[in-house]
């Protein structure tokens, strides 16, 4: 990174426009963040187009507004780490296309992280010693991945959906009870006034594999609430039901392959992972498993440059780079 100081991380996978400056190795000096998301809601999910419009028309205002809450000059800036996948294509490409034209205006190195990765790896701005091997799980509006690692820099993919993510059924569900989007956030709020054991729905557990589907478990709530009209009393107990067993599902996949390949440490990264019951079920396993859980702070749950700074800075510690022929690409690839 020779004379300059800082890494400069940014993020425009999805409906987040979000850059952070790093000063090395775990201190963040910004992290600013224009959501698209009001622009999303009347639809019930993010407009492709939409999200691109507003990286386009707001990743300079974003970079300036990073630069100043750090109190430094783009000049100050020695690394550029830049979300390269997975993601929407014209949404990657807004912000690796601003990465390459820093990098080459700046004459400083550019590094394309890994958008999942990165969820995991903001883990260390709050646990400095947080380090290999552990067992990884990415719960978003996109992702639901397991992932097994045992050195710096190496993910070994143990199981995913094989339809929704898991953020995808919360807003899916919130949709069909007519609560608004992101469903994720509004039900955990309204789980928290509802009976978990009210309804039991049921939920693919696919037996013998670390995969997870939640395509069941929202035609379960479909079905039930096509049956009867519910009170807003009824409401709050379908939302904690439903809760319950989306999450339930991820507390046992997650320490069930802890167990089996001998790891005691897990890291939860994602949108998700800001949920209140989630948090408080891992915590509750992994007392009983003596098994130690790292969760980021809510702040750094959501789509953020910090973890891509922090994923940059990693990569760059392992000798790894990218060049200007850097790619955007809309899946993952591990």
């Amino acid at each position: 990174m020779n004379s300059r100081k800082f890494v400069l991380g940014i993020e425009t996978s999805c409906d987040e426009t979000s850059i952070a400056v790093l000063k090395p190795p775990r201190t963040i000096l910004s992290n600013i963040i224009s959501s698209s998301l009001k622009k999303h809601e009347p639809f019930g999910g993010v407009v492709p187009e939409i999200a691109c419009r507003h990286h386009l028309e707001n990743i300079h205002i974003v970079l300036e507004q990073a630069l100043k809450k750090a109190n430094i000059s783009i000049k100050d800036i020695g690394l550029i780490a830049v979300t390269h996948k997975p993601g929407l294509i014209g949404a990657l490409l807004v912000g690796v296309s601003f990465a390459k034209s820093l990098s080459l205006s700046l004459k400083i190195p550019l590094i394309g992280v890994n958008h999942l990765e990165a969820h995991l790896e903001v883990n260390r701005v709050e646990f400095p010693n947080f380090k290999p091997p552990f067992l990884g799980l990415i719960v978003s509006g996109g992702h639901t991945t397991l992932v097994k690692v045992l050195k710096e820099g190496a993910y070994n993919v143990l199981g995913g959906t094989t339809d929704d993510a898991v953020g995808e059924a919360f807003d899916k569900t919130a949709k069909l009870m007519g609560l608004g989007y992101p469903g994720g956030p509004i039900i955990d709020k309204l789980a928290e006034k509802g009976n978990p054991d009210a309804v039991s729905f049921g939920y693919a557990r696919m037996p013998g594999t670390f995969n997870f589907s939640y395509s069941g478990l929202k035609t379960a709530v479909l079905n039930y609430l096509r049956k009867k009209k519910i009170s807003d009393e009824e409401r709050k107990d379908v939302a904690a039901s439903f809760q319950k067993s989306a999450i339930e599902i991820l507390v046992s996949k997650t320490f069930l392959a802890a167990k089996a390949n001998n790891l005691k440490k897990i890291a939860v990264g994602g949108g998700v992972s800001a949920n209140r019951y989630l948090r408080k079920r891992f915590y509750e396993e992994a007392v009983k498993n003596n098994v130690k859980v790292f969760f980021p702070k809510i702040e750094f749950t959501i789509d953020n440059g910090a973890m891509v700074a922090m994923s940059g800075f990693r990569k760059w510690k392992l000798r790894k780079k990218s060049n200007l022929k850097l790619q955007a690409l809309p899946s993952c690839g591990w």
